[in-house]
């Protein structure tokens, strides 16, 4: 179908599904893509319980649209269904093993669940490709953070830098690779200008505890080999 593209939305990635007047041409939206437009202005002004309402009756008037099964994994992650969503998505990707963009979210679920080398598995199939979309860097970058792979993280974050130089988050991880790797003066000259970007209030509250007490934040139990199980999850 014409006119699907993505949207980003509160750190994973929504299929449109013609909600700039892009459906085929000669015709309006179907029933389900005329819930889906609804479901996504929902989601926008934060009713989450309408949006998980309205995508999963658009749903089950589509079941096999993809896109739809990918908008409503979204909300459900974002209203902590993280299980069905990932259950969602795989089923997507099962229909369309290729699709980059249900490739990213489920390796943000995954990683949100604390699997981190599931969520490596899932990216890694982009690394392959010509061209790599929006966010992926970024998403490399937290994901090597979580896999203990610092110099790694190190390199796909700054390459997010150069490309989304006043971004908050991505400054955010390059002060937490610093601080993992002993550079404490850089980790928090980082927090500082990512606080210094107008980061969303969730975010801005964890960098003014990052920079007053770093290790509260970020130091959690070690496994044997002394690598951390995980680094917490941050706000957008």
């Amino acid at each position: 179908m014409k006119g699907r593209g993505t949207r980003w939305q509160g750190g994973l990635f929504l299929a449109a599904v013609c909600l700039f007047s892009s459906c085929t041409e000669g015709r309006g939206p179907t029933s389900s893509e005329s819930l889906a437009i609804k479901a996504h202005r929902a989601l926008l002004s934060g009713d989450l319980g309408t949006a998980l309402r309205l995508d999963r009756k658009a749903l089950a008037e589509s079941p096999g649209d993809r896109a739809l099964m990918n908008n409503l994994a979204v909300v459900l992650w974002k209203t902590g269904k993280k299980a069905e969503a990932k259950r969602l998505l795989e089923k997507a990707l099962f229909q369309d093993p290729d699709n980059t963009l249900f490739l990213m979210n489920l390796a943000r679920i995954e990683l949100s669940l604390g699997h981190a080398k599931a969520a490596y598995k899932d990216a890694s199939r982009i690394i392959v490709r010509d061209r790599w979309p929006d966010g992926f860097r970024t998403l490399m970058g937290k994901i090597d953070i979580d896999r203990a792979r610092y110099k790694e993280a190190h390199i796909y974050l700054h390459e997010a830098q150069e490309r989304h130089p006043g971004n908050p988050l991505i400054l955010t991880y390059l002060g937490i690779v610093h601080y993992r790797i002993g550079e404490s003066e850089e980790a928090a000259s980082n927090f500082r200008a990512a606080l210094a970007r107008h980061p969303s209030a969730g975010l801005a509250k964890t960098l003014r505890a990052l920079l007053s007490d770093p290790a509260r934040v970020l130091d959690v139990p070690q496994d044997k080999a002394g690598v951390f199980r995980k680094t917490p999850p941050l706000p957008k």
